[in-house]
């Protein structure tokens, strides 16, 4: 049996780190793991070294996944809140340590991309016809990435939807977007809507438009309301949300040619049971003559808050292959 290795999944707040054993091919297996709070620690290289001193484990290899762009020994992101070296983390004793985006690895993680690990979101929409496939998802910010299969292997390319212009689907969503234009916004991105502090901004922005004083002021507090059901412009903005998010994935399987998506990211987790209610679906396929074409393509919610670890995991081995 191989000897286990490191993997790390690091996002703007959380950063998941696991020992990680190959079962052969690209299949892993997770061993001990642990949660830190990215704020809480001054860099990955000293969450890293708290791993190594808690587990008393020993390794040669660590595996990054992480959102941002990798170039070389640093990585340049907009969302973790520190810069990342990767040489630092070899001075810890790691002989090997690579990284990737976050959500090129996410796409490694074939083994979580099954129908029992995952919500189907797209009600009668259930076969995956052969072609690429879109993995998408908004946390802190909003990443995604296609799977395409070449040969007997397959070709994972990056993307950044993050700053895609966002494209109102209704008067509401209109008048958000230009009270945000009205407050100094020359650009808006889709991620600044669809991710984890997009929820706070849907939710303030839609109070302000209906001159009621924002009493909320984080993400995690704007799902909690929604789904209690205790504050209107919660549900609101969980629901523009939602919408948007749907308008999002059609656009880009139109752009990709996607035969088949699968969602990652804590937010959707998190909205689960709105986002099965919400007119996501509709909005999906909401593109004029090629309606027919986006009816055929499933949508996923993978249930599995490992997959981020098992992508970077994999993603390493793929590389070793």
């Amino acid at each position: 049996m191989s000897a286990a290795f490191l993997a790390a999944d690091v996002g703007g707040t959380n950063a998941r780190l696991a020992l990680v054993r190959d079962r052969g091919g690209v299949v892993v297996e997770l061993l001990e793991q642990r949660r830190y709070l990215c704020a809480e620690h001054p860099s990955l290289a000293a969450i890293a070294a708290d791993f190594l001193a808690v587990t008393g484990a020993r390794v040669d290899a660590m595996a990054i996944g992480i959102a941002g762009v990798v170039r070389g020994d640093a990585i340049i992101s907009r969302n973790v809140p520190w810069p990342v070296s990767l040489a630092q983390i070899r001075a810890l004793g790691i002989a090997e340590v690579a990284a990737v985006n976050d959500f090129v690895a996410v796409a490694h993680a074939e083994q979580c991309m099954n129908d029992t690990d995952t919500t189907l979101l797209t009600p009668g929409v259930a076969g995956h016809a052969p072609g690429p496939t879109l993995v998408v998802g908004p946390g802190t910010g909003l990443g995604a990435a296609l799977r395409v299969p070449v040969g007997e292997g397959t070709l994972v390319l990056p993307s950044e939807p993050q700053q895609v212009t966002l494209a109102p689907g209704n008067a509401r969503e209109l008048a958000v977007l230009q009270h945000w234009m009205r407050h100094g916004a020359a650009h808006v991105g889709i991620g600044h809507a669809v991710s984890g502090p997009g929820l706070s901004n849907l939710y303030r922005a839609l109070c302000e438009l209906d001159g009621a004083p924002p009493r909320l002021r984080s993400s995690a507090e704007v799902t909690a309301a929604a789904e209690q059901g205790d504050d209107p412009h919660a549900r609101e903005a969980v629901a523009v949300f939602c919408g948007l998010f749907g308008s999002l994935v059609g656009d880009l399987v139109m752009v990709t040619g996607a035969t088949g998506v699968f969602v990652a990211g804590g937010v959707p987790l998190k909205v689960k049971a709105q986002l099965l209610a919400s007119d996501f679906a509709a909005r999906m396929v909401d593109k004029d003559v090629m309606r027919p074409v986006l009816e055929r393509v499933p949508v996923r919610l993978v249930d599995d808050p490992d997959m981020g670890l098992i992508g970077a995991a994999a993603w390493y081995l793929a590389r070793k292959l």
